[in-house]
C-alpha cells in the first residue's frame, strides 16, 4: 500500500494588520502592526475610535492608560472600539488580527 502526501504549492500570504487611531478633530493615524505588539500612541488624547484589522476583517485589542501597555485597561475586546466622550489612551496591544 502506497502512502501519498499532498502539499500546497504555497500558502497565500496574510494581509498585513493595520492599526488606526481616530481623534476628535477627525485626524487619523495608522501603521502596520503585528499580533502581540504594544504600540505607543503618539497623540494620546481625544481619541474617539481605534480599529485593528486587515482586508479580511477586524481583530481585537487592549487599550491601556499609559505607554508601554501599562496602567489601567481603558478598553479591551473586538475592534472597532469607540470612545464617547473621547478618551486618553497611552498604548494599544494587538491581541488578534485575521
Amino acid at each position: 500500500m502506497a502512502l501519498a502526501l499532498a502539499t500546497a504549492a504555497s500558502a497565500a500570504p496574510l494581509s498585513p494588520c493595520t492599526l488606526q487611531v481616530v481623534h476628535s478633530d477627525g485626524s487619523v493615524s495608522s501603521r502596520q502592526v503585528a499580533v502581540g505588539q504594544c504600540v505607543r500612541i503618539s497623540v494620546f488624547t481625544d481619541i474617539t475610535q481605534i480599529v485593528v484589522g486587515n482586508g479580511t476583517g477586524h481583530g481585537s485589542l487592549t487599550a491601556y492608560q499609559f505607554p508601554n501597555c501599562t496602567g489601567n485597561v481603558v478598553r479591551q475586546g473586538p475592534s472597532p472600539v469607540f470612545f464617547n466622550p473621547p478618551a486618553t489612551v497611552g498604548a494599544v496591544r494587538i491581541d488578534s488580527c485575521p
